[in-house]
């Protein structure tokens, strides 16, 4: 019965579903790598201007590649979307309409370490391999159109430098080891990471207003096996969401 309501909102009231995005103030770039900043009473601003990646971003292009992501993504759903820029339009809608504001958007450059084991002398040795991490921590309100009530919901995902390596053996010491090629993250990785992340939120939203609609229509017997489901609009499909907003209380 889930997939059938499922359904019914895919081809039918998604078709005419409006959301009002939007978009933050501005996004927060913050360094949090280890730094000695002892007695510096600017310890922030230290770490920002320490950043091997924040501190040159364009904030402005980030949001732009992630909203355009987000609205290409609402598209291939049916979602009608807004922004600010449309308000006279979007007050005047009689259909279904939400608000999603992005109230806070955070792009953080930290580090993080990848252990290996590696056999010297006969011995366990464990090896710290060091990669630059940037994560993004993101927080919404949705709300209906005409409703002062909101809920706030909350995800945090992140990009890695790529490690490749493999065990060899050392052929005098016989000794265990494991070489390896850091590729750093570059410039484009963080602004097409900007954009993928556009697409997973607004894949987020759509799994959102489905199983919200699902929910609501679903016999009181039958929400005790209720599944949050995924629909994928590439194979026009629906499984169990393995991902999802994560959904915070409301102060």
């Amino acid at each position: 019965m889930e997939r059938q309501l499922a359904m019914q909102f895919i081809d039918g009231q998604a078709k005419s579903t409006h959301v009002m995005l939007v978009p933050p103030d501005l996004l927060h770039l913050y360094n949090n790598k280890q730094l000695n900043t002892e007695g510096n009473q600017n310890s922030d601003s230290l770490r920002f201007y320490s950043s091997k990646y924040v501190q040159y971003l364009s904030d402005s292009i980030f949001l732009e590649n992630y909203f355009k992501g987000f609205t290409q993504k609402t598209q291939e759903y049916g979602l009608i979307t807004y922004f600010p820029d449309d308000l006279n339009e979007f007050v005047n809608l009689q259909d279904l309409a939400y608000i999603m504001r992005f109230a806070q958007m955070e792009l953080v450059e930290d580090t993080a370490t990848y252990l290996v084991e590696e056999k010297k002398k006969y011995q366990s040795v464990t090896k710290k391999i060091i990669y630059n991490t940037l994560g993004l921590s993101s927080w919404f309100e949705i709300s209906m159109k005409d409703s002062a009530n909101y809920y706030t919901y909350f995800d945090d995902q992140y990009i890695a430098d790529e490690i490749n390596g493999e065990y060899r053996q050392e052929f005098w010491s016989m000794d265990i080891v494991y070489d390896y090629t850091s590729y750093e993250i570059e410039e484009e990785d963080i602004y097409n990471f900007a954009f993928g992340m556009g697409e997973n939120h607004a894949s987020y939203l759509f799994d959102l207003l489905l199983n919200s609609y699902i929910w609501d229509q679903l016999p009181e017997e039958n929400r005790n096996s209720f599944n949050y489901l995924h629909y994928n609009a590439t194979y026009h499909s629906l499984e169990v969401a393995e991902e999802a907003f994560i959904m915070l209380e409301n102060q």
